[in-house]
């Protein structure tokens, strides 16, 4: 299924470098156009927006998209010919760091190791808020790597909460595969790993996707099944993988609830790198839960299974939230109500920060 309808621009409710986002007449009544693929628009244009999620009920938070405009010849200027989106109507090129003609393309050509870094695996987009906010709260001076994988969006700049990131010197945003729109592009999530290590001199990686990802209610039908991707990756390259748990004891999905077996099954049944998958220490019965939950990884002997307590942490951090004005949702249900979905991410995020602290001291 495919719908589009012409719609007259209303007005324009937010320029960034990379968007706009419009009012318009019809459909959602907002889209959003990439400046990567057309020339700005203005209150009074027409353009055509693809509708076809919001007739469908599904969740891109309520924009249309632009995939075409009144401008017949135009040209968006930029350097690079690595093309992103390939062979779809909005291919356009990116000056990536791995390009032949990027003044960083000689590292490429040394050796690479993590040396045991450890690499954080998020699964929801919704994870990296919090991830962030914390760092910024308890070790403000790390250098932080984001990398985003074309699971889900591809589209970095669809994210709010990732324009906020991208504007902070102490944040790189690299956006891998077909995804486009990070502080800077790559080909691969090894290309990624390797530039912000080596060049920004990142502390801590974080690999994750953009929001909307997919699941089907079948066992192996999800987005999150690039988790075991990323871990043998990050495994091959003498990094410590560190699994981020979906955790939640508010969702009525009884595949989610407790230990989401999201996390489970790609980290038991197709990952081969020696993995790490920190939980956090609850309750006596929902840690009970958690303990069944994980029978299956303690089988597996290239999983390690930790706790770690996030009370100082997660205190900080709902304070921290309270102050912001940007909420955050995860599944479409926000997170204020699920403290263990917090701690869930909290628990390996420190367990890193340590390590990356015993890593600068040689300890």
């Amino acid at each position: 299924m495919y719908t589009g309808i012409m719609v007259k621009v209303l007005s324009v409710l937010q320029k960034e470098e990379e968007f706009l986002k419009l009012k318009t007449d019809g459909g959602a009544g907002r889209a959003i156009l990439y400046l990567h693929c057309f020339p700005p628009v203005s209150e009074g244009e027409f353009v055509k927006v693809n509708t076809t999620a919001q007739s469908l009920d599904l969740g891109t938070g309520g924009w249309d998209f632009v995939t075409s405009t009144r401008h017949e010849n135009y040209t968006v200027q930029g350097k690079g010919h690595i093309m992103k989106a390939r062979y779809s109507p909005f291919q356009h090129s990116v000056f990536s760091i791995d390009d032949p003609e990027h003044p960083d393309h000689d590292i490429f050509e040394q050796p690479f190791s993590l040396h045991q870094a450890p690499v954080l695996l998020a699964e929801l987009h919704s994870m990296l808020p919090v991830l962030l906010g914390a760092v910024s709260l308890h070790r403000p001076d790390f250098r932080i790597g984001v990398i985003l994988s074309d699971e889900s969006s591809l589209a970095a700049g669809l994210s709010d909460h990732m324009n906020e990131w991208k504007r902070k010197e102490t944040i790189d945003v690299v956006t891998v595969g077909q995804a486009f729109g990070g502080t800077a592009e790559a080909v691969t999530l090894i290309n990624a790993m390797q530039w912000l290590i080596t060049k920004r001199n990142a502390d801590l990686l974080i690999i994750s996707m953009g929001p909307g990802t997919v699941g089907t209610g079948t066992r192996f039908g999800f987005s999150g099944m690039a988790l075991a991707e990323w871990a043998n990756i990050a495994g091959a390259l003498d990094g410590m993988p560190v699994w981020i748990p979906r955790l939640s004891f508010s969702e009525k999905r009884q595949r989610h609830y407790g230990l989401s077996h999201h996390t489970i099954t790609p980290l038991c049944y197709f990952t081969y790198a020696f993995s790490t998958l920190i939980l956090p220490r609850l309750d006596k019965e929902k840690a009970w839960t958690l303990k069944e939950q994980a029978r299956p990884l303690l089988k597996a002997d290239h999983v390690e299974l930790l706790y770690q307590e996030t009370e100082q942490w997660f205190l900080s951090w709902q304070e921290h939230y309270k102050n912001r004005e940007a909420e955050i949702f995860s599944m479409g249900t926000l997170i204020d109500n699920d403290p263990e979905f917090i701690q869930g991410i909290l628990a390996p995020l420190i367990f890193s920060v340590k390590k990356q602290e015993e890593r600068h001291h040689g300890i």
